[in-house]
């Protein structure tokens, strides 16, 4: 015989799936892989990462200045769980790279991961691409698709139920135009006006695109562009796509960039302030023999692809992420979306252990000796890491 409470809970989910799908399904999310622009300060562009970015490390002082404030001898609560962290990380610093390299690394070791951990966990929030600037689509800022916002105002936000629109444009009558500028091009003549012409062309295809979906859509009744946006927002609705204040930090691939380059800044640092310049330098220039030569250069090539690595792997599994929330809530935002912020929940942390331990990796091999393994010291060299291999988290 069938359990009940079985059934019963097998019931309630299908049910509850169900009503998630037909009555709390979001818009067809606007991936966009570059940074959305908030707004510029002179010459300068204010991205949703670099406000994620902000943020984070705003959390982070406010959480340790209060884990500090009223140090105990015996740690409760926030202290307790910061300082669980810390030594963990310090633990893993020493045992890698040795007493004295391992209190050198740590802090930098222990920054990455914090940041880049706190910034994963973060774009979980439910605000994060979820509530920003609604930037008008027209014919000059035009997109394929694009979104009824049932507000008039600056701020928007990403409901359930909100009409996604999309636009066929027929550019097909604007087809003569590309003949003719080829044309012109080929005599030599200016093709200036053909393009403005060309441009103008598109611009009213695109105009057409917009006021038939609109009539389809929503309704409205005008015939020109500027017609069938007035009475749209004369309805309280804006016709545009969602630019989100906050994003995750590390969708954005300048964002891992930044933090790649740091790190092999510290690590060239500490193995220049380890060896010398000269013997750490040897690494990569070797005139001794023909092969030490091409082996330094192979050294070089290897140093220049940890960066790429670097980012690549953060960025790319961070992306991923993203986008496969944004889908999974689109399709299902009960239920079925769950297991997948579970899963970005694990992720998350480990991309930022994976990109500290490298960091410390690489660190370790940097201030080591290169001609061999005596020159490493004795087994009670302090200094020294720990024989056999280092471990080095696999990625995800």
């Amino acid at each position: 015989m069938r359990n009940p409470r079985t059934i019963a809970v097998t019931v309630g989910a299908l049910l509850l799936l169900g009503v998630g799908f037909l009555f709390f399904r979001g818009p067809k999310p606007h991936i966009e892989i570059k940074a959305e622009t908030l707004f510029e300060v002179g010459p300068f562009p204010v991205v949703n990462t670099w406000v994620t970015s902000v943020t984070v490390v705003i959390l982070l002082i406010v959480v340790a200045w209060y884990s500090t404030r009223n140090l105990a001898l015996i740690p409760r609560g926030i202290q307790n769980a910061v300082e669980a962290v810390a030594e963990a990380l310090y633990n893993i610093c020493i045992n890698t790279a040795g007493e004295k390299n391992g209190r050198r690394f740590f802090p930098v070791v222990a920054t990455i991961f914090t940041f880049i951990w706190i910034a994963n966990w973060m774009a979980l929030l439910p605000f994060f691409n979820a509530i920003g600037s609604i930037e008008e689509v027209n014919p000059h800022h035009f997109l394929e698709e694009a979104v009824v916002f049932e507000t008039a105002g600056p701020v928007g936000f990403i409901m359930p139920n909100q009409n996604e629109v999309e636009f066929h444009v027929d550019e097909e009558a604007c087809a003569e135009f590309d003949e003719e500028i080829d044309a012109a091009k080929a005599a030599g003549e200016d093709t200036a006006e053909l393009k403005h012409a060309r441009d103008e062309c598109i611009d009213h295809a695109r105009e057409d695109a917009i006021v038939e979906t609109l009539h389809e859509e929503e309704g409205i009744t005008a015939d020109s562009y500027d017609a069938a946006i007035e009475e749209l927002e004369a309805d309280g609705k804006k016709l545009g796509v969602l630019f989100p204040y906050f994003r995750s930090m590390n969708t954005d691939i300048n964002s891992p960039l930044s933090i790649a380059i740091m790190a092999m800044i510290f690590i060239e640092f500490w193995g220049i302030t380890a060896l010398g310049v000269f013997k750490y330098g040897g690494k990569f220039l070797n005139f001794s023999s023909p092969i030490n030569f091409i082996v330094g250069v192979l050294e070089f090539v290897a140093e220049v692809a940890r960066l790429i690595s670097f980012t690549f792997r953060l960025f790319g599994n961070m992306l991923a992420g993203e986008i496969l929330l944004l889908v999974m809530t689109f399709l299902a935002p009960f239920l079925v979306a769950l297991p997948f912020y579970a899963l970005e929940t694990f992720v998350g942390m480990i991309q930022a252990f994976v990109f500290a331990m490298l960091t410390l990796v690489f660190a370790t091999l940097a201030v080591s000796a290169h001609e061999g393994h005596d020159e490493l010291g004795g087994h009670d060299d302090p200094d020294r890491p720990l024989e056999g291999p280092v471990p080095v988290p696999a990625g995800h």
